[in-house]
C-alpha cells in the first residue's frame, strides 16, 4: 500500500510518501496554499503515486490532551474526506515533528535563523508517517 503523510498548516501543507512493503517515509515537497491550490495538487500526488491512504499529523499536547490546532485539522480531514471519498485517512500525534524536522535539516541552511520552513515541513511529514509505520 502506497501512503502519503501530510502535516497540515494553513499556509504551508508538508507532503511525504510511504509504503507498506518498505515502511520507511520519505519526504515529498511542501505546498504553498498561498500560490497553489491544496486539493487539486493533492489530487494530481494521489493519482501519480497511486495512494491508497492518508496519514494525517493531528496535533496534541504533550499529556495527550487536543491542542487548540486540532480543530483546523479536524476541519481539513473532512474536506479531505469529501474530496477523497473512500479513502482510509489515519491520524498520527504530530507532537515535536517540526522540532525533531528542524534538528535534522539544521546542517542544511547556512544560518539556522534562515531555516527553510518548507524543507522543515515536508521533513515533519516524513516523521510524522514513519511514527506511524513504527508504532503501527
Amino acid at each position: 500500500m502506497n501512503y502519503l503523510s501530510i502535516d497540515y498548516g494553513e499556509h504551508r501543507v508538508g507532503i511525504a510518501f510511504g509504503d507498506s512493503e518498505l515502511r520507511m517515509a520519505f519526504p515529498r515537497e511542501t505546498i504553498d496554499c498561498k500560490t497553489t491550490n491544496l486539493f487539486e495538487r493533492l489530487d494530481q500526488l494521489v493519482k501519480q503515486n497511486k495512494v491508497d491512504e492518508f496519514v494525517v499529523g493531528m496535533p496534541y499536547h504533550p499529556d495527550g490532551r487536543k491542542d487548540g490546532k486540532n480543530v483546523v485539522v479536524e476541519a481539513f480531514i473532512k474536506d479531505l474526506e469529501l474530496r477523497f471519498p473512500g479513502m482510509k485517512i489515519h491520524t498520527q500525534d504530530e507532537s515535536y515533528s517540526s522540532v525533531q524536522a528542524q534538528e535534522q535539516t539544521a546542517h542544511w541552511s547556512v544560518k539556522k535563523k534562515k531555516a527553510n520552513k518548507a524543507v522543515i515541513d515536508c521533513a515533519a511529514a516524513a516523521i510524522i508517517l514513519q511514527r506511524w509505520f513504527d508504532e503501527g
